[in-house]
């Protein structure tokens, strides 16, 4: 300070935060950029991997991860790797002179990923933090160049925290929001200011009540804190009494500091609880902040010792030396404040035309000028419209022209797009059809008085066209609710593949069909060109187990199935893998009535036949229940028994079903089609005869 350099009370000066939020912003957003992809903490080749924000589901995976305490940097690491394109939920990465297809989960942003090598280090041989044995060589050689970059040497983590997770929860594999969206470890649409969901809970099923959020864990520090180990963000929660008195120390997410409180990953949060969130999180931010401003306080004050550091002819640096060395730092700062502002600065604009003119002046932006000259622009268009081949002689050696329409004549000008067409061109007698021209101008005509939706343009320039009338959305009510069901539909469909009874694999009876459509996300939603099995480890499928990559029907031979058996599935279009999904084949036969797909099925059941809760378009309704009542008995409002082959095509039919319906008008308005023909019952969508099952 002494030096004359401009330090702030925050120990990082304006152009160093500047500095990193420009690197920020280049590095998180682009592709082709540096990122960290999550890979098994053993580097053994047949490791297999699990995801680290994965809270365990079970008991057995639950003792593994706490009682051997694999979880964490010991579940996990991270390796350096460069982003080269991203289609779907896939990511394409180049590692090691070789590239691969990840799922976007398992990419971790580059200045996070250093967040997390750098929490690593400064937990190393620390009671209470959990420690990383791959974290040394490279990894630590990098995060010091990276450290190098920055002001102090020191990455700045409540800047990161505010400007990339802030309005982001860091989450688990599932979670649904109060708008029945499901997100995948990251949430994007986290809501500080919706306090309308913070009143007064109740204890019911799996949720308990609590009192306050006390705390924050980035998921950095999550990841290495002895009471967390998962990279999710962590929040520490005060319960309601009685639980606010019990002592939850030797619990394994037990707080240490206070009774009645535990770290709680965010995926246990509710999504209305958002408020408590981001209040915590700015806590945080705060807190933080002055913790790296007192460090670097302390490194100014500690000047002194970098003067008496040796210099290589064996004295030591004096006052002078030290001030040389903070000038350099100040100059360089200068030289990025000043690289800034050039870059603000508006390019330079001509004021006449090249040949001494002035300017033609924009229509519509006064203040600006062209250099156009239409002439210089004709005379290069000469060539294109009159210099293509004319004769058999124009043509290379081994070409010649298409049969019919034959060569063009010297006048031809059929090169040239800006002239109109003729009526020769554009009329051809001998295809016109009168039933079929009558048809097709009434299907315009009807199509044009459709006022609701659609515009016609074109009748004073005769260059007719449809135009969506975007400002006219109609009623949304049926969209919403057919999307709303089919989001559901899915969900229940991803559930049951994963409970696949192996006895269902080897009957010839409605042979198992897996459905892409209930793995894939909705803009992508079409038949892939094959879909690939794996186990998780990346090992092929056992020799019988079959699955069909044509059309996804999975089925096996006899086997003695002793535990439950977890498959990997790749599903590629032309582009390669666009989607992922896991299924699990069990070698326990459920109960009929209480088989998940039969429990899935009233689910679904129950929800269509209630308008209330699904305000379905009345024709729509009647056509859906038609294939619905394969599954689901209309008369007595319960599930059918059916098997799980079966089940899944339905399902999977009335998915496709409902995503249409939901964004096109595939069915008579129900207002219209209500009005059935004179002597016939008019139509009631939700009492229909069922259908008798195949």
């Amino acid at each position: 300070a002494q030096a004359g350099v401009g330090w702030g009370r925050a120990g990082v000066c304006g152009a160093s935060v500047r500095a990193l939020t420009r690197r920020l912003e280049r590095g998180m957003a682009g592709q082709g950029q540096n990122v960290w992809v999550w890979c098994p903490a053993s580097e053994e080749a047949d490791a297999a991997f699990q995801h680290p924000s994965d809270i365990p589901l079970d008991e057995a995976t639950a003792k593994i991860r706490w009682n051997d305490n694999e979880r964490g940097p010991r579940l996990a690491r991270i390796s350096p790797a460069t982003l080269l394109q991203t289609k779907g939920g896939m990511a394409l990465i180049a590692e090691q002179g070789a590239t691969r297809d990840v799922p976007k989960s398992h990419v971790l942003p580059w200045y996070e990923g250093l967040l997390l090598l750098d929490a690593l280090g400064g937990s190393r041989d620390k009671s209470g933090h959990l420690q990383a044995s791959w974290f040394h060589g490279n990894l630590v050689q990098t995060l010091e160049q990276e450290r190098a970059k920055f002001k102090n040497q020191q990455l700045t983590a409540w800047l990161y925290t505010e400007r990339r997770l802030l309005a982001t929860s860091v989450t688990g594999s599932t979670f649904v929001d109060n708008e029945e969206r499901e997100w995948s470890y990251r949430r994007e649409n986290v809501k500080p200011d919706d306090k309308g969901g913070l009143v007064e809970g109740e204890d019911s099923s799996n949720f308990f009540k609590m009192k306050e959020v006390l705390g924050y864990l980035p998921p950095w520090e999550a990841f290495c804190h002895e009471k967390c180990g998962f990279y999710q963000d962590f929040y520490q929660v005060r319960w309601e009494y009685p639980f606010s008195e019990i002592d939850y120390t030797s619990v394994e997410n037990g707080c240490t500091s206070a009774k009645g409180v535990t770290w709680e990953p965010d995926e246990c949060l509710p999504a209305h609880l958002d408020p408590l969130r981001v209040a915590a999180k700015r806590a945080w931010i705060k807190r933080q902040k002055d913790l790296e401003a007192k460090a670097a306080e302390e490194k100014k004050r500690n000047g002194a010792d970098v003067a008496k550091r040796p210099r290589g002819d064996g004295q030591e640096d004096t006052k002078d030396d030290v001030k040389d060395e903070f000038a350099a730092v100040k100059k360089e700062e200068m030289k990025e404040e000043m690289k800034e502002e050039e870059e603000k600065k508006p390019p330079k604009i001509a004021r006449i035309r090249r040949d001494g003119a002035p300017l033609e002046q924009d229509l519509f932006r006064l203040s600006h000028g062209h250099d156009f000259d239409p002439e210089k622009e004709e005379a290069s268009l000469k060539n294109i419209r009159g210099g293509w081949p004319r004769t058999a002689q124009d043509y290379p050696k081994g070409y010649s022209v298409a049969m019919p329409p034959g060569y063009c004549w010297e006048a031809c000008d059929c090169m040239d797009d800006q002239r109109p067409q003729r009526g020769w061109e554009t009329h051809k007698a001998w295809l016109e059809e009168p039933q079929r021209t009558l048809d097709a101008a009434n299907a315009i005509e009807a199509f044009s008085l459709r006022g609701d939706f659609v515009r016609r343009r074109g009748a004073v320039s005769k260059m007719c066209f449809f135009e969506t009338a975007t400002e006219k959305r109609g009623d949304q009510t049926h969209s919403k609710a057919a999307h709303d069901l089919a989001g559901s539909l899915q969900r229940r469909i991803q559930e049951v593949v994963k409970a696949i009874p192996y006895e269902a694999l080897t009957s010839d009876r409605d042979p198992v069909r897996i459905p892409a459509c209930a793995l894939l996300p909705e803009e992508i939603d079409c038949e892939p060109l094959k879909m690939e099995g794996a186990l998780p480890n990346g090992e092929p499928l056992p020799n019988w187990l079959r699955l069909d990559r044509s059309n996804g029907t999975i089925s096996a031979r006899d086997h003695q199935l002793l535990g439950d058996l977890r498959v990997q599935l790749q599903i590629r279009h032309t582009e390669g893998v666009v989607g992922t999904g896991l299924i699990g084949i069990t070698p326990k036969t459920p109960l009929a009535a209480s088989a998940p797909w039969v429990v899935a099925t009233n689910s679904i059941g129950q929800r269509f036949s209630d308008p209330q809760i699904c305000p379905l378009d009345r024709t729509a309704a009647a056509v859906l229940q038609e294939h619905l009542a394969e599954i689901w008995d209309f008369g007595t409002g319960r599930p059918r028994e059916v098997s799980i082959g079966l089940w899944l095509t339905v399902a999977a039919r009335v998915l496709r079903m409902l995503r249409s319906s939901a964004v096109a008008l595939i069915t008579l308005p129900g207002a219209r089609a209500s009005m059935a023909p004179k002597g016939q019952a008019p139509l009631n969508p939700r009492h229909v005869t069922p259908v008798t099952p195949r």
